[in-house]
């Protein structure tokens, strides 16, 4: 049972979308935004897809350096300018 309530005001043309889609799943603009809701926010692919986000960026930031930092050479380096 339904015992919240919301208001969202949407464009014309978002709107028409909307009814359209509700017109021919024969069903309510409200049902087919709590559809798109719990799709977006709350199925298992949503963890799926953000693990996969992560392992994306992981893979393109810049390794470690390999060796030791010789921060004395860094520092008499960074004095010249």
């Amino acid at each position: 049972m339904l015992t919240k309530r919301t208001n969202i005001l949407f464009d014309e043309e978002l709107w028409n979308l909307l009814n359209a889609v509700a017109k021919k799943e024969n069903t309510s603009v409200g049902n087919v935004v709590r559809k798109a809701v719990r799709k977006t926010y709350f199925e298992d692919n949503v963890l799926k897809r953000r693990a996969e986000a992560c392992k994306k960026i992981l893979a393109i930031r810049p390794k470690p350096y390999p060796g030791k930092i010789d921060y004395k050479e860094l520092i008499n380096y960074g004095r010249k300018y």
